[in-house]
């Protein structure tokens, strides 16, 4: 069985506790989140994940009539991921309208070539050379993200196909929140779905990842 780790939204903003929407967790999850990254980089496994990429005017933002103080607006400090280096090699694909296929359009790769356009298939070629492939995303679930549904089939494809494959979900949050959208939006499109629970936050604590254990584990997600 092949893996595919999923990293969600390991950012500064929630994981580091002068942020500005941050989720306790109980000790240790940060250095697991941390070292289920390197381990993934150091036996090339694909590496996936999400930020959270506001702008000024979020509907979720509290001064905007939303439930959220404001948080990971895009350019801030608190917006960046908190283990910036791994992967070593990092590409965000921003959110975008994809009709006939991902158009991610990236800078030159030799002086004067041009910018270039890479597809799904190129994004998943990059992330199974060590590429951590990031989507950008405004809601809960990296699949809000146009782009990201195109390059996780891609990938999956070139691993053999989904009976082939285990998606591995980190991150921040369960307690119905982003990595449980994460898990959901994988399993809904018929891949096979395990959370790393010792490596994620809940909020709610205990009741909130119990809840989450609770209902992922009733839709045939694996709570490891």
């Amino acid at each position: 069985m092949k893996r595919v780790l999923v990293d969600v939204d390991t950012q500064v903003d929630f994981v580091d506790a002068a942020g500005a929407l941050y989720v306790p967790a109980p000790a240790g999850t940060r250095d697991a989140i941390e070292a289920h990254l390197r381990a993934a980089g150091a036996s090339g496994v694909p590496i996936l994940g999400s930020v959270d990429s506001h702008a000024h005017d979020a509907w979720e933002f509290e001064d905007n009539g939303g439930p959220f103080a404001r948080h990971c607006i895009k350019g801030t400090p608190g917006w960046l991921r908190c283990f910036p280096t791994v992967p070593a090699k990092t590409r965000f694909v921003p959110m975008q309208v994809v009709t006939d296929g991902v158009q991610n359009l990236v800078g030159e790769a030799t002086q004067g070539e041009g910018a270039r356009v890479l597809a799904a298939g190129d994004l998943a070629a990059e992330a199974r050379a060590g590429v951590g492939i990031y989507f950008e995303k405004e809601v809960y679930s990296l699949f809000d993200n146009p782009a990201a549904a195109p390059v996780v089939a891609a990938l999956v494809r070139s691993l053999g196909g989904a009976d082939e494959v285990m998606f591995e979900v980190l991150g921040y949050c369960t307690g119905g929140y982003c990595v449980d959208a994460a898990a959901r939006g994988l399993a809904e499109r018929g891949y096979r779905v395990r959370v790393l629970a010792g490596a994620t936050a809940a909020i709610g604590g205990e009741q909130g990842a119990e809840t989450s254990r609770a209902a992922l584990t009733a839709e045939g997600i694996e709570w490891a």
